[in-house]
């Protein structure tokens, strides 16, 4: 068997691979899918309930179609896949042109993270693949006709490339959760300085976040607008405020002035806005995000991102203070 239909299969796979992936990981985590709808501000032309819904099945009925459709019947998927992924990559590139950073959930749970060139990088080249398929679709070729013309050679070259690629998966995953573990023991044990940064508050003066935990212990929540998870977590302020006081005063940090006055699910004695970002940037955090300055001019918790983290940081804040003995006068 020639090089050229083995390439075409080691990429029909690694596409099938990749919706498979991209789908379960969406079906396993709805409401970040729905979030994404949002967050990359998709045209209201498409109905964002319906598609999330519908989405995680698309990805994997095409990967499933790509896998077993035969010659002929190839040709529509693959027209079909490269018009999926031209639509994520015109997604990514827009987004990447919003005033604020930008937090989807392209691969479910498994794909939160900061869109950034390197996800349109990536995107595009999922477009080149889908483009492959396309060429090996309209030349004849199928997935099943190309397994069943493997020889020796060809089988060992579809194994290679499956072990380079889980290879690959497992040497770029392993140090992300080993530096999440150490960023967690090291917050645990060793408190660090609250670094400089600025924000400007509701009545237009700016405070360093030091000078704020000098008059009382803060918890910054770093928010966006355009992100679901962010409007939820915007909605618990105000109870948050209510428990957590006076010990620990609530802000909200959003990306701008006009963002910050401009937000309803709040309190407006809560928001604040950071100059250039530079609060989510000093601590590279995702949104949503949160980080409890104490009062000592230390950190006392986080940063965290994702919306169960905030809330998980605010019950252990809540149980710190509940064990706290109460001052008698």
């Amino acid at each position: 068997m020639s090089s050229t239909p083995v390439a075409a299969l080691v990429i029909a796979l690694t596409l099938a691979a990749v919706l498979l992936t991209s789908g379960v990981a969406k079906l396993r985590d709805t409401v970040a899918t729905r979030d994404a709808f949002d967050a990359l501000r998709v045209p209201r032309i498409v109905p964002a309930d319906a598609a999330a819904a519908a989405l995680p099945w698309i990805e994997i009925g095409l990967a499933v179609l790509l896998l077993l459709s035969p010659s002929g019947w190839l040709v529509p998927v693959t027209v079909a896949l490269v018009v999926l992924m031209l639509a994520y990559t015109w997604l990514v590139a827009r987004a990447l042109g919003f005033d604020e950073p930008v937090t989807c959930s392209c691969f479910g749970s498994l794909g939160r993270h900061s869109v950034d060139r390197t996800t349109l990088a990536r995107n595009v080249l999922l477009v080149a693949l889908a483009a492959a398929t396309v060429w090996f679709a309209v030349d004849g070729g199928s997935v099943p006709a190309a397994f069943a013309d493997l020889d020796r050679d060809g089988w060992w070259s579809v194994v290679a490339a499956g072990a380079a690629a889980a290879v690959a998966v497992l040497v770029v995953g392993a140090p992300t959760r080993a530096r999440t573990v150490a960023d967690e023991e090291l917050l645990d044990y060793e408190r660090q300085a609250i670094p400089y940064a600025v924000l400007t508050l509701p009545d237009g003066r700016t405070a360093t976040l030091s000078e704020l935990a000098a008059l009382q212990a803060r918890l910054l929540v770093v928010l966006n607008p355009h992100c679901g998870s962010c409007v939820r977590t915007a909605e618990k302020l105000d109870d948050w405020a209510a428990q957590l006081g006076p010990a620990v005063g609530v802000l909200a940090v959003y990306p701008d002035a006009a963002t910050a006055s401009g937000a309803t699910e709040h309190a407006p004695g809560l928001a604040t806005s950071e100059p250039e970002l530079n609060v989510r940037r000093v601590f590279s955090v995702g949104t949503p995000g949160a980080v409890l300055l104490g009062a000592d001019g230390f950190l006392a918790g986080g940063p965290v991102a994702g919306e169960g983290r905030v809330a998980q940081l605010v019950e252990d804040v809540l149980t710190e203070l509940a064990a706290q003995p109460i001052a008698h006068e």
